[in-house]
């Protein structure tokens, strides 16, 4: 084996840091970048992802929560109607007055009376009665699935005969609700 010369040292040298910048500078360099630049890349995707994966966990809870309101919402139309639906409400009050045994003298339904967001539909009536129907009937025309308040009541005694047992004439206003 020969020895090598300085020059031909200086030249295997040479060549060695030329190869090791040109490794860097052409190698080395771009793929570091590119790993960076993947990397951040990664981190912004996972944070997308992260962020994707929450809010289809809230969007389950939001659908469920949504379930409920809607299936609410279908019981609250029902207590609030979006029609007036008078001949199915007269027919309930009349089924609820036969039950309880209440001789109805008029019933007049009044002009609709418009609300910021309800009319409320007023019915007035003058009925004969004793005052355990009347008290039952007013209970069971407020557990209608329909809300049906009663205001105004107003009872006068009268003489119960063997035609008529009832004991109080009373005149009073249901007033039922509609949605706008």
């Amino acid at each position: 084996m020969k020895k090598l010369t300085n020059q031909e040292k200086g030249v295997l040298i040479v060549i060695a840091v030329v190869g090791i910048w040109a490794y860097w500078k052409y190698l080395y360099t771009p793929i570091t970048g590119e790993i960076n630049k993947l990397q951040v890349e990664l981190s912004q995707k996972q944070a997308k992802l992260d962020a994707t994966r929450i809010a289809a966990e809230e969007l389950e809870v939001l659908q469920a929560e949504l379930k409920i309101i809607e299936i609410e919402a279908r019981e609250m139309e029902k207590k609030l109607p979006k029609s007036k639906d008078l001949p199915k409400l007269i027919r309930d009050i009349t089924r609820a007055m036969e039950r309880h045994r209440i001789s109805v003298q008029t019933f007049t339904p009044t002009k609709e009376v418009l609300k910021t967001y309800y009319s409320e539909i007023p019915i007035t009536m003058l009925a004969t009665c004793n005052y355990h129907n009347l008290a039952n009937f007013i209970a069971d025309v407020g557990q209608f699935e329909r809300v049906i308040n009663t205001f105004d009541v107003t009872m006068t005694p009268k003489a119960a005969t063997k035609e008529s047992p009832d004991t109080i004439t009373t005149n009073f206003r249901l007033m039922t609700y509609m949605a706008k």
